[in-house]
């Protein structure tokens, strides 16, 4: 199966390009074919091939990882900030969470079988990563995290009734085109961190800098939510076994994140030229 773009180079058509040794991904449409060759190996019995509905089960699941993860980093940030205590430990906790999530993501892309244990692990440590940093953004531009929330489910929302619609598609090109254009957009916030870390890099989540890459970034997202639809609808209707069903929850579920992260910057980077 043609593997779907997500969040922070998380995706499995990023993961197809890391296993390529970072050559141009094909991004190529999933067809018959392709799928055959990855469910065939070994025999389906019938009436244990993957539904909608499985899916559906699984994105529930790690929802409610996410959400768990991110009530306590809310509420860590809550506690300190009442308390007037530093924030740099907890930052840093939710770094390494951020750090361990991303592994946890590249290695799960990697299985032949994304691992439901690590798809809810991965949940929760991005959870707390987000809590964290919506925490943080709260205290400073109160509302924020409605604000993030509402904005995301509005572009889940589009993205949905327009590719129920037949109007939203890709082709290969565009995914090749995109593949590009996500590398080089990860790579540019990687390389901003690692200079942050040493006083340099500038803020992404403030001003007009940040409203243009939260603009692109959300851009990205909804194109990767396209992606995870066309792949799980092709997944059903070619019989995958219920066990793919975490794979097409894991890679909606990181598109789902990608966006919220990229409202969150976009929200911010406009309030701060608000203010």
């Amino acid at each position: 199966m043609a593997r779907n773009s997500n969040p922070v180079f998380n995706s499995a058509s990023f993961q197809d390009q890391l296993k390529a040794g970072m050559a141009a991904n094909s991004f190529e449409t999933p067809t018959a074919g392709s799928l055959e060759e990855m469910y065939a190996q070994r025999p389906v019995p019938q009436g244990s091939t993957m539904t909608m509905q499985d899916v559906l089960n699984k994105v529930l699941l790690m929802a409610l990882g996410v959400l768990a993860g991110g009530l306590a980093g809310w509420v860590a940030v809550s506690r300190l900030a009442a308390s007037g205590s530093s924030f740099s430990t907890l930052m840093a906790l939710a770094g390494g969470a951020g750090i361990a999530a991303l592994v946890i993501g590249l290695v799960n892309q990697f299985r032949r079988e994304a691992s439901p244990a690590l798809s809810m692990l991965y949940s929760v440590l991005e959870g707390f990563l987000l809590g964290t940093l919506t925490g943080v953004l709260e205290i400073v531009y109160p509302g924020i995290a409605l604000q993030a929330v509402l904005g995301t489910a509005a572009v889940f929302t589009v993205v949905m009734i327009g590719y129920r619609s037949g109007k939203f598609r890709t082709s290969p090109k565009s995914r090749r085109i995109v593949s590009i254009v996500a590398m080089a957009f990860v790579g540019f916030l990687l390389i901003n961190w690692v200079l942050s870390l040493f006083g340099g890099g500038m803020n992404t989540f403030n001003g007009w800098i940040g409203v243009g890459i939260g603009l692109l970034g959300i851009g990205l997202g909804a194109f990767f939510l396209v992606t995870d639809f066309e792949d799980i609808q092709t997944a059903v209707e070619n019989g995958a076994p219920k066990s793919f069903a975490w794979r097409c929850a894991f890679g909606l579920v990181l598109s789902i994140v990608w966006i919220y992260v990229e409202m969150l910057r976009l929200i911010a980077s406009l309030r701060s030229l608000a203010d």
